[in-house]
């Protein structure tokens, strides 16, 4: 067994969110090998389970059987040796470890499908029919999290799952989106795990188009490929916008980029986008999305052990983006956790945080104290600043023991990104096109608290208005009411 060249942040993902150590992790995914089998005579929506079901298991298990016909089983292949070049293929599965997409198996398998715009998880084989890549995505990504279960909790669902994201009832009703839905321009703000994920299920929707703006400063690391699902091993080092610009040019879409954070997008710039796609991962970029006074705002994101995504347009009555994120205290400066978690007295905290001034020998014996790990660990951050390896710990690329530490929020796991983000995508479709903004949930919030448990059954959330949000402000609503009254009335 070859562990992928990212097992590092895998670990970080894992490890934080079952608090296991590395060695045990080594050791269960040496001791299992899932399955993925897709029927012969496969529709769209089923291949697209399948693509979807490999590309997310090909980041956490370093062997898997995968089954099909010729062509589909060397295609998903490629897919996954893309990934992790070093995965190895089984011949078979146990059937609890198989997710199976319209193929007749045991009972005690795993069978996503997708019917319009629900997906569906159960014990029992069904085919797919006239399912899309939102209703495709959230199954596989429902799959894989009923396949997590199993390898690391020893649990099996008591039930079965069944979702629509057209409304998030449990209703498995069959829908059609009957018209080509057009965006208009929207900007995406944010093209990291959650933006991947609504990337790949745009770039799979022939039934829409619009003119896209994609957002963001950084280039894909090695690290990323944790949960990245546009990203393999020949992407690295690539930009992020270019990876996604080109799968969305392909499907049709007119798109253009910037490398650069949502603060520094020109003024002029934004002023002519209607529609914001947010999932940077910071609150304060979340906030200036909501200042630059969009029309709607579509928000995906992840949290410690949560996931979800929400809609937003200044009605009067429900929660803007910012009220989300609106501060209801004062919390700790990024300086006072650092110190807090790398074990460093506040003091010598800001002064490392503020000067930039290199890490010294006697800063990581002090951390590795508090992260319970060996000095030799923390090594390659010497003479390196507080802020990389603070951001570095958070984000699971230092390889530490995360047993019993309960200091360092959660690496999100690949199923709990790929979730948000479809259903990020799926909310700005619905938002956009008015036959499914009739028909779609009024609640602006949809979540899965713990992904560690089976689905919720129910997934809506009411959020008021937050007192003293900016969504209150006179000036600020003044601003909007003259910027968008010429315009036609939003599709609400």
């Amino acid at each position: 067994m070859s562990l992928a060249p990212f097992f590092g942040r895998v670990y970080g993902a894992v490890g934080a969110h079952m608090a296991i150590s590395k060695e045990t992790l080594t050791t269960v995914l040496e001791g299992i090998k899932p399955g993925v089998q897709l029927v012969a005579d496969y529709d769209r929506s089923e291949y697209h389970i399948a693509e979807l079901t490999v590309n997310m298991a090909a980041r956490l298990y370093p062997t898997i059987s995968i089954q099909s016909g010729d062509h589909a089983t060397e295609k998903l292949r490629k897919l996954a040796s893309s990934i992790n070049p070093a995965i190895e293929f089984a011949e078979s599965s146990t059937d609890e470890l198989t997710i199976c997409i319209g193929v007749p198996g045991a009972a005690r398998c795993i069978y996503p499908s997708s019917i319009g715009w629900t997906a569906r998880v159960s014990g029992s084989s069904s085919r797919s029919r006239h399912g899309n890549s939102y209703s495709a995505g959230a199954a596989a990504a429902l799959a894989c999290a009923e396949l997590f279960r199993r390898v690391f909790l020893q649990t099996v669902a008591t039930r079965d799952t069944v979702v629509s994201l057209l409304d998030y009832s449990d209703s498995s009703a069959e829908f059609i989106q009957s018209s080509e839905t057009n965006l208009g321009r929207v900007m995406f703000a944010g093209v990291g795990a959650v933006g991947n994920a609504a990337v790949w299920a745009l770039s799979r929707d022939r039934e829409t188009k619009g003119e896209l703006l994609l957002v963001d400063s950084e280039k894909i690391e090695l690290s990323n490929l944790q949960r990245y699902v546009l990203a393999g091993i020949a992407e690295v080092g690539k930009s992020k916008v270019a990876v996604a610009s080109r799968l969305l040019r392909e499907a049709g879409f007119s798109v253009e980029v910037m490398n650069s954070t949502l603060e520094d997008v020109p003024a002029e710039t934004a002023a002519h986008i209607p529609t914001l796609v947010v999932s940077v991962d910071n609150i304060r970029a979340r906030r200036v999305a909501q200042a630059l006074l969009p029309r709607l705002v579509i928000n995906g994101w992840t949290g410690d052990r949560a996931l979800g995504a929400s809609w937003h347009r200044l009605d009067g009555r429900s929660a803007c983006l910012a009220c989300l994120y609106h501060p209801t205290k004062v919390g700790a400066s990024a300086t006072e956790q650092a110190a807090k978690v790398l074990g460093l007295t506040a003091e010598r905290a800001a002064l490392l945080w503020v000067t930039r001034q290199p890490l010294l020998e006697d800063d990581l014996n002090a951390a590795a104290g508090a992260l319970a790990t060996d000095v030799a660990i923390l090594r390659p951050w010497l003479g390196k600043t507080l802020g990389e390896l603070y951001t570095d710990v958070v984000c699971g690329a230092v390889p530490i023991h995360f047993s019993g530490l309960g200091k360092i929020e959660t690496v999100p796991l690949v199923h709990q990104s790929v979730l948000a983000g479809v259903q990020m995508a799926a909310e700005l479709i619905k938002r956009s096109n008015a036959t499914l903004a009739e028909r779609s949930q009024a609640e602006a919030l949809v979540s899965w608290d713990d992904v560690l448990r089976e689905p919720p059954r129910i997934w809506t959330k009411p959020r008021a208005r937050e007192p003293g949000c900016i969504c209150s402000d006179t000036d600020y609503l003044e601003r909007y009411s003259a910027k968008w009254s010429s315009q036609d009335s939003p599709v609400v």
